[in-house]
C-alpha cells in the first residue's frame, strides 16, 4: 500500500550553494583546507619548490661546515671501511683530477653559484683511498672525501681512464653537495625551524648557514650510505664528463665505459650476470640508481658533439 505522506528527501550537499547552513559552511571550510593541503603537497613533491629552497639553504652553508661534516662522517665509517693498500693507483689519479678540478672553470661555468663552486673546488680537502668491503661500490663524503671499495676494483678490472671516470663521478656528488641536499630535503621544515632558534652554547652568534651545518652533523653517520636520486646521478655523470673533458689527459667516454662494465656485471637487466654476484653489486645499485638510462644519456651527449670537438680527445687515456 502506497503511503499517503511522502518521505522528506534530504537535499544533497552542494559546496557552491549560496544557501548554506552553519554546518555546511564548516564542511566547505574543511573541503577547502583539504584542497589546499593537497595542492601544497603536490606543489612540494611534483614541482622544484623543495629543490629551489634547498639550493638557497646550501648556498648559506660555509665551506668549513662541509669539511667538518665529511670528517665526522668518515670518523664514524672508517672502522666499517678500513683503508687498504692501493695497488690500482686510485690515490695518484685522484690527486691528478683534484689539481685539474681546482684549475678548471668548465664545471662551475654551468652553475649559477659560480663563486661558491670555485671556493668548493679550491678549499675542499680532497682525499682518495681504497677501502676493504665485500660490495662493489664507491662513495663520497662532503668536503672532498672519496672512497672506492677493493671489491669494485678487483671485480671490474678498470682501465686508468675508467678509474678517473669513477673518481670524477664521486667528485661530482661532492661539488653538487648531493649528500647535504638529500638530508635537508628529507627534514627541510624541521631543519629550518631548528636553525632559526639554534644556540651552540658559546658566546659566538652562528649564522643561519652555520646553524644548518651544525644540525646536519647530527646525522653524519648516515651520510656516506645514502641513496642518491636519478637526478643526482645524471648531475654527477655530467660533472664527471666535464672534469675528464677539461683535463687534457682523459677521454670523457671513459665515464660511459665505466657504467657499461657495471651494467654488464649486473647482467644488463637488473640481475646479476655471474653466480653469486648479486650481493656484491647491490651496494652500487642501492646508492647509484638508473645505470642503463645514464649510459644512454652519456652516449647522447657524446653523439651531440661536433666531429671537431670529438677529435680533441683522440689519443687521450680511456
Amino acid at each position: 500500500m502506497a503511503s499517503s505522506s511522502r518521505q522528506k528527501v534530504k537535499p544533497v550537499f552542494n559546496p557552491f550553494s549560496k544557501k548554506s547552513t552553519k554546518k555546511e559552511n564548516g564542511r566547505k571550510q574543511a573541503l577547502l583546507a583539504l584542497a589546499l593541503v593537497a595542492a601544497s603537497t603536490a606543489a612540494w613533491f611534483l614541482t622544484p619548490v623543495s629543490s629551489i629552497i634547498t639550493s638557497f639553504i646550501l648556498l648559506s652553508i660555509p665551506i668549513h661546515e662541509d669539511i667538518e661534516l665529511g670528517v665526522e662522517s668518515w670518523r664514524q665509517m672508517r672502522y666499517k671501511y678500513p683503508i687498504v693498500p692501493d695497488k690500482w693507483g686510485v690515490k695518484a689519479i685522484g690527486r691528478e683530477l683534484a689539481s685539474k678540478i681546482v684549475n678548471s672553470d668548465s664545471f662551475c661555468g654551468k652553475r649559477l653559484d659560480f663563486d661558491q663552486c670555485k671556493k668548493q673546488m679550491r678549499q675542499y680537502r680532497w682525499s682518495f683511498e681504497v677501502v676493504s668491503a665485500p660490495e662493489v661500490n664507491a662513495f663520497a663524503l662532503p668536503g672532498g672525501i672519496v672512497r672506492v671499495t677493493d671489491s669494485l676494483l678487483n671485480r671490474l678490472n678498470l682501465s686508468k681512464g675508467e678509474i678517473a671516470g669513477l673518481l670524477a663521478h664521486e667528485c661530482g656528488h661532492v661539488l653538487h653537495r648531493h649528500s647535504q641536499a638529500r638530508v635537508l630535503k628529507k627534514n627541510l621544515v624541521e631543519t629550518v625551524l631548528k636553525a632559526l632558534v639554534y644556540e651552540h652554547g658559546d658566546d659566538r652568534q652562528e649564522s643561519f648557514g652555520e646553524a644548518v651545518g651544525e644540525i646536519l652533523l647530527t646525522g653524519a653517520k648516515f651520510i656516506g650510505e645514502m641513496k642518491f636520486s636519478r637526478k643526482d646521478e645524471y648531475e654527477a655523470d655530467d660533472a664527471a664528463f666535464d672534469i675528464l673533458a677539461s683535463s687534457n689527459v682523459y677521454d670523457p667516454r671513459a665515464v660511459k665505459s665505466l657504467l657499461e662494465k657495471l651494467w654488464s656485471l649486473n647482467g644488463g637487466n637488473g640481475r646479476s650476470g655471474q653466480a653469486g654476484m648479486m650481493g656484491f653489486i647491490e651496494g652500487w645499485d642501492r646508492t647509484h640508481p638508473g645505470t642503463e638510462d645514464r649510459i644512454e644519456a652519456l652516449a647522447k651527449r657524446w653523439n651531440e658533439m661536433s666531429s671537431h670537438e670529438r677529435r680533441k680527445y683522440n689519443g687521450l687515456v680511456r
